[in-house]
């Protein structure tokens, strides 16, 4: 690839830290890696890639567990994590806010802010509490680039009550695989006539849509394949993209005032049907009540706690933590009124919780350990074993029951230990196969294609918040597949690549991702 203003790594050992990602299950290969520090090397790197037909794989953080970041089909890496504060004239209405090396424009009024791709969640967080207000994303690893979150429309345990990323992207600015850069605003012109139109620096793009009938998203919290449906806008193509797309180089973000206090409670029942009751009611009543999560952990996600928490209770059937906001912003009211902890008390009761305990806000960090309690202790398990294989499933909540008793059902006649954990506010839950050996996980495989395959037909989702990005399916009969396979089949993934190539023509960006690269040529 020709000279670039950006800068430019050819050793092998620097690129060596591009080539995988968090799940360590792809391992790619790249002769150049890219830092450009702006938008400008960011648009000059991958015009440069596109003239020359030079794969180039989008790089953000590392947090993902898809692959999408890894570079299977070689080619140059760009890393956007130099870019950390915005570089053009800032707009009327907006401050500028500085914090530990990064920079961002704060519109207090306005609630929004405009943040650079490679400020991790955590320092915006940091930097938004000094003025009150609060980025409501909250995905697992706060050290996840929000660029990264953007693309893949990440979630966490509170979108139950303020929903995913896409719900809080005001704008973006986009380089496209031409090198051309779009500005995308909520609310610009939608798509017309099975089209959508696309403005750039240069040009005018037109996007053919697919035909609903060939392509209709499932109607859950979902984060697999392209968002394209008939009245969509612009911006809506690029956030969850994965980097097939596009690079995001700005993004506008909405926000809110900072929760004055939180009660985080975590409720034990003697049986699942009291487990999924509790739920029922607290998707029914928790918004009216400041429910701002719904998590759940079965007994085997409670036993595999329990070794680093001694105080959960033994032999309970389940657990379910929940967060409430209470009192307003501004005010010092560190206990919630009585008559908050009478209603709490009541729906407790109601749905038989055999105990729970109730962290005030003033020890969140107690949460926060209890919550990455299990992913910890899974990770040191699997270290020394065959790996874990996960699900990131979803359902309309009419049918979680029915996803529930295939998670049980398909999960033990594979014969491989399992535990269930997840956002079931969200009707999302997360099954953890740990596979003792390649044949327990070879098993394991055969039962995740079952239970994707359950998820489909019951309406919801193969991935509600990790995205597809490389994943394969293994099918019955030893067939290979792209996961979106499951989900869109031929059709879908045909949809896709068509989009994939009126805006990549020289098809450079992200190979591999949602569809083969074979289906771009």
């Amino acid at each position: 690839m020709k000279d670039v203003a950006a800068a430019k790594i050819t050793d092998p050992e620097r690129i060596r830290a591009y080539l995988s990602d968090e799940s360590a299950a792809f391992h790619g290969e790249a002769s150049e890696l890219f830092l450009p520090a702006n938008e400008a090397e960011l648009a000059e790197v991958v015009r440069a890639a596109s003239e020359s037909r030079t794969p180039l794989t989008v790089s953000g953080g590392g947090t993902g567990i898809t692959g999408s970041r890894v570079p299977v089909g070689g080619g140059a890496v760009v890393s956007v994590e130099r870019m950390v504060s915005i570089d053009r004239e800032r707009p009327a209405g907006f401050e500028a806010l500085e914090g530990p090396g990064f920079g961002i424009w704060l519109n207090k009024d306005a609630k929004t802010a405009i943040v650079p791709p490679a400020i991790t969640l955590a320092a915006l967080d940091g930097m938004l509490a000094r003025p009150g207000l609060l980025y409501p994303l909250d995905p697992t690893e706060m050290s996840a680039m929000i660029g990264g979150t953007v693309a893949t429309n990440a979630s966490g345990a509170r979108s139950f009550h303020y929903g995913p990323t896409r719900t809080w992207v005001r704008r973006l600015r986009v380089v496209l695989p031409t090198g051309d850069v779009a500005e995308l605003r909520r609310g610009d012109p939608p798509a017309q006539n099975g089209t959508l139109t696309l403005q750039t620096d240069g040009r005018t793009v037109e996007v053919a849509l697919p035909d609903p009938a060939d392509y209709t998203m499932p109607r859950t919290k979902n984060a697999a394949g392209l968002y394209l449906a008939p009245d969509m806008e612009p911006i809506d193509l690029f956030i969850g993209c994965e980097g097939l797309l596009g690079v995001i180089s700005e993004v506008e973000i909405g926000l809110v005032g900072r929760p004055a206090q939180t009660l985080t409670v975590i409720a034990y029942f003697n049986s699942h049907a009291d487990a999924l009751g509790f739920v029922d009611a607290g998707q029914a009543e928790g918004p009216g009540l400041g429910f701002l999560s719904l998590e759940y952990f079965d007994a085997r996600a409670l036993d595999f706690m329990r070794e680093r928490h001694e105080s959960i209770p033994q032999g309970v059937a389940a657990a379910v933590l929940f967060e409430v906001e209470y009192g307003q912003t501004g005010e010092h009211n560190p206990h919630p009124s009585g008559e908050m902890l009478a209603k709490l008390q009541a729906l407790l009761d109601a749905h038989h919780a055999a105990c729970n305990w109730a962290v005030p806000c003033s020890r969140r960090e107690d949460v926060r350990l209890f919550r990455h309690l299990l992913p910890e202790a899974v990770n040191e398990y699997v270290r020394k074993r065959a790996g874990k294989l996960g699900t990131d499933m979803a359902v309309p909540h009419d049918r979680l029951r029915e996803m529930m008793d295939a998670y049980e059902t398909e999960s033990a006649a594979c014969g491989v230990r399992f535990l269930i954990f997840g956002h079931i506010g969200n009707d999302h839950v997360h099954v953890n196969f740990l596979p003792e050996n390649k044949e327990e996980l070879k098993r394991a495989k055969h039962a995740y294609t079952r239970l994707a395959r359950t998820a489909v037909a019951l309406g919801g989702t193969i991935s509600a918040e990790h995205g597809v990005g490389k994943k394969t399916i293994v099918y019955e009969d030893g067939r290979v597949a792209p996961y979106l396979d499951v989900l869109y089949g031929p059709a879908g993934l045909e949809a896709i690549a068509n989009v994939k190539k009126a805006l990549d023509p020289n098809g450079i960006l992200n190979l591999g991702n949602m569809v083969p690269a074979e289906m771009l040529v």
